[in-house]
């Protein structure tokens, strides 16, 4: 099944809005003024920063990197391949892209990008397309 996430985010978000839900943003500095919340139900949208408020040091990031191409309409098919996957969206086509295990770099890494769009390309290339 393939999304638009810009779309399907601000519906889950509306539907959750209607069912009478309501977003809080609070800091944290400990477990325990989480377990003293009221609420029933929390999301928990920590992240990473799950690592320092629970003390999991069996938490590590796992890093991707992908590329996205403007929009072109005309691309209706997608692929996954042993060198990475496409698939068109509205605003983009994506072109996916790297899996680094316990990689913190927050910034694009510039040898990826390059490896991501020549390993396209050649799939591409391999498939005939001009």
């Amino acid at each position: 099944m393939m999304i638009e996430p810009h779309v399907y985010l601000r519906a889950l978000l509306r539907d959750f809005y209607i069912a009478g839900g309501k977003i809080v943003v609070k800091e944290f500095k400990s477990r325990q003024e989480i377990a003293r919340l009221p609420e029933p139900v929390i999301f928990n949208c920590t992240g990473l920063g799950s690592r320092m408020l629970f003390d999991d040091q069996k938490l590590f990031p796992v890093r991707g990197q992908l590329e996205v191409l403007l929009p072109q309409p005309e691309v209706d098919y997608c692929y996954i391949s042993g060198s990475g996957y496409m698939f068109p969206r509205r605003d983009g086509i994506v072109l996916g892209g790297t899996f680094d295990h316990d990689d913190w770099s927050l910034l694009p890494n510039p040898q990826q990008t390059t490896g991501i769009l020549e390993g396209h390309a050649e799939i591409m290339k391999q498939a005939g397309a001009q």
